[in-house]
């Protein structure tokens, strides 16, 4: 119903409130945050439960009912799963509900039996997906814990991430994210003073663009990155300006050879076109390899 349900609780309550969802209490272990309101368009209640430690939304979970009729019942469900098919594509139906999985989470609509001879439709939204993005901007699948890459060029030799997401690294501060936890921008310490990182998406929030500049030692890094029809990373364009003179240009295209069980590529076929300012342009092939450890 376009109400991201990713982040902490604190940061999803507002945006339920404001498709006029209205609280009506909490367990007391703090788990579980119940809502009344409107699921498309029918009066509903709903169940948002997060991890204790984190506060992270884990899943929510919509009642509607109880029927007791079987007219009403199964016109109110034709009429959700149309809805939820328009949102998520198609479901296949299992054991009596209808499913839908994707890379952020999965769906579930079913009938739920009441003792009394009524009956609820049930909605389940489990999130699955870590909510910041930075594996995935990084085009890395799965619930990735840290990558070490031989011959690295771009990236970095070695990356390691948080449980829900997010690149452990401290000289990057100062940290802006968006509503669905993609990086914006960000402060990273260096040697001479610091640089101020920007990130740009398109509109299917691959990152096409990301700019990293240091004001003190007047240098600016841009890197540009087109993509295929699976969405992986085709090539890349790193620039390299120095008080707004270009000294140095490398162009990127890769070739994926071997993948592991998630879909990410362990070895890679690197073409690189070199150019630096007073220098004749060079061409090379890097052979890349990467280990990649996973959290079960």
């Amino acid at each position: 119903m376009g109400i991201p349900l990713e982040g902490v609780i604190d940061s999803v309550i507002p945006r339920l409130k404001a498709a006029e969802w209205t609280p009506w209490g909490d367990a007391d272990d703090g788990e579980d945050f119940f809502f009344r309101g409107k699921f498309y368009g029918i009066r509903a209640k709903l169940m948002v439960s997060v991890k204790p430690e984190t506060k992270m939304v884990t899943s929510a979970y919509v009642t509607v009912g109880p029927y007791s009729t079987q007219q009403m019942l199964e016109r109110n469900f034709q009429y959700f799963l149309h809805k939820m098919k328009q949102e998520h594509g198609e479901l296949k139906q299992h054991d009596n509900a209808w499913v839908g999985i994707g890379d952020e989470g999965s769906v579930k609509l079913s009938i739920v039996d009441n003792d009394n001879g009524s009956h609820d439709i049930r909605v389940l939204y489990l999130v699955e997906g870590a909510y910041y993005k930075d594996a995935v901007s990084r085009g890395l699948y799965g619930p990735v814990q840290e990558v070490v890459t031989e011959n690295a060029v771009s990236e970095d030799q070695f990356m390691h991430f948080s449980q829900d997401g997010q690149l452990e690294n401290a000289d990057m501060q100062e940290r802006q994210y968006d509503t669905y936890g993609y990086l914006q921008r960000a402060r990273m310490v260096e040697k001479k003073g610091y640089s101020l990182i920007h990130y740009e998406y398109d509109s299917q929030y691959q990152l096409k663009r990301s700019t990293q500049e240091n004001p003190v030692a007047g240098v600016l890094y841009v890197h540009e990155y087109t993509y295929d029809a699976n969405g992986e990373v085709k090539s890349e364009n790193m620039k390299v300006w120095e008080k707004e003179e270009c000294v140095l240009t490398i162009t990127l295209r890769n070739n994926f050879l071997t993948r592991d069980d998630h879909g990410n590529w362990t070895t890679n076929s690197l073409s690189l076109s070199y150019w630096e300012k007073g220098a004749q342009s060079q061409q090379t092939t890097v052979l890349q390899k990467r280990t990649i450890a996973y959290y079960e």
